[in-house]
């Protein structure tokens, strides 16, 4: 085994940690680029979230493939099946810039999932709206038991925002998603990061 200086895991944590504040401030910065008048309406993706989605996939492929194609005593079926779960992991960031896509108007939000699932809701249903600091998205949730998640880090939210805070019946938006929600609709939309 290697004597490394006692110095190195505090310096790998720490540029770990610079390399996390860099890449979330570029994912929020991205959040706030212009869109022509006409997708006002329209929540999507940055393209930030293809571009993460593609290199993770990419990285964990790639380390995949080395790990088998370099001979070694570490590599086992459960190291290459690892890298190609965490590679699997990033489809939803891929397959969410396609195919994830939310239209807000007065009547309420139609919203397609990662998936493909389509679904309306009316903003006058909404029985429940929460905003999970955790997950970093909106849950909304109408009388039927519909759910609908919206990220923050979608390009859009001062819209969906001022829209639910206008057309939400009084009392389906908790007091602290209501902060959350006016903050947003005034264009300080929550930070990915905390």
């Amino acid at each position: 085994m290697e004597n490394k200086p006692w110095w190195t895991i505090p310096l790998q944590a720490t540029l770990w940690v610079v390399a996390m504040l860099i890449i979330t401030g570029w994912l929020n910065r991205s959040r706030f680029r212009a869109r022509p008048a006409s997708q006002a309406n329209r929540l999507v993706h940055p393209p930030t979230t293809l571009i993460v989605g593609l290199i993770c996939f990419a990285l964990f492929v790639g380390l995949a493939v080395v790990s088998n194609a370099i001979p070694n005593d570490t590599t086992t079926w459960w190291t290459t099946a690892l890298f190609v779960g965490f590679a699997l992991l990033s489809a939803p960031l891929i397959s969410g810039f396609f195919l994830e896509e939310h239209e807000v108007s007065d009547e309420g939000i139609a919203c397609r999932t990662f998936t493909g699932v389509r679904k309306y809701l009316r903003w006058s249903d909404l029985r429940a709206v929460r905003y999970a600091s955790v997950m970093k998205w909106f849950r909304l949730e109408t009388q039927s038991g519909t759910v609908a998640r919206v990220s923050v880090a979608l390009i859009g939210l001062p819209e969906f925002a001022r829209l639910l805070l206008q057309n939400a019946p009084h009392g389906a938006i908790d007091a602290e998603t209501l902060g959350v929600l006016r903050a947003t609709a005034a264009g300080n939309p929550p930070s990915l990061w905390t």
